[in-house]
């Protein structure tokens, strides 16, 4: 009887060794699951700095707008368009990271008439310089910089270029009308010394009639009046002066007496001989 006692102790005993670590197991595992089902994994996406990006934000509640632009902001936002599908709006919304670090879109956008914005869902991005590492170069990689342009475009521009010039030189140069030679200058008038002596002839031969006396008159008066350098004083005053003048005085007395008193004593051989001297060049 002991010995079978002695027997069944060791299987009671290994039995009770063994159902703690069942237990230990049991719950590290409910640990490790509850630790994944209930913890909130929180996603960002990388993005390089400088480069926009774009993003679609769904919302049912009040009109979305961006907040003010402030210097030194770490993402610069604008919404690209707005369109509403079944009452709720749908945002094009492009923002540019600045710096590095982690940010929320729905930490830039306000309501626009200030009230508070329930449920806008969370769109988490990071700023990643080493993306932004060589970008000029991955973006000549990935797409074709240069512009094809079809249908003969610089062929056309060359030949309307060609046919310009050729139409500005015709406008210049076709059908130029010549140049107007300028008109001959009149031939000079009679000077005072011809004139004079043409009366003078007519006086020899009596034929110089009343209105040829009085042409000689004012002829002689006004040289004369150049003569005394006598500028623009009235014909009386010129008058006097050059009936004063020694050299105009007798002769212009002479003159008057032989134009205006028929009786006169003044010979007409006598004006001849005082003009003479006036009619010489």
């Amino acid at each position: 009887m002991s010995t079978e006692l002695q027997d069944e102790i060791p299987a009671e005993e290994k039995k009770r060794t063994r159902f703690p670590v069942w237990i230990i197991f049991a719950l590290l595992a409910a640990v490790v699951g509850g630790m994944l089902l209930f913890k909130k994994e929180e996603h960002s996406m990388n993005v390089p700095l400088g480069v926009e990006q774009a993003a679609i934000v769904t919302y049912s509640g009040p009109k979305l707008t961006v907040t003010p632009y402030k210097w030194g902001v770490a993402v610069n936002m604008r919404i690209a368009r707005m369109t509403e599908q079944d009452g709720t709006r749908v945002y094009d919304v492009r923002y540019i990271v600045n710096r590095e670090g982690t940010f929320d879109l729905k930490d830039y956008l306000v309501a626009e008439n200030g009230s508070k914005l329930d449920g806008l869902p969370s769109f988490k991005f990071h700023g990643d310089p080493k993306l932004s590492k060589n970008l000029d170069s991955r973006i000549q990689e990935t797409e074709e910089v240069r512009v094809d342009v079809g249908g003969h475009y610089y062929a056309t521009l060359a030949g309307l270029g060609v046919f310009w010039i050729l139409w500005l030189l015709m406008l210049i140069f076709f059908r130029r009308p010549k140049k107007v030679a300028p008109p001959p200058p009149a031939p000079p008038g009679p000077t005072f010394a011809e004139m004079l002596r043409a009366y003078l002839q007519q006086i020899e031969a009596g034929t110089l009639d009343a209105e040829g006396k009085a042409k000689m008159e004012m002829l002689l008066l006004r040289r004369w009046r150049e003569d005394l350098a006598l500028g623009d004083v009235s014909m009386y005053s010129a008058f006097g002066a050059i009936s004063q003048s020694d050299k105009t005085g007798k002769v212009l007395r002479d003159l008057q007496e032989w134009l205006h008193r028929p009786t006169t004593s003044v010979r007409r051989e006598d004006i001849t001989a005082l003009l003479k001297p006036f009619a010489t060049p």
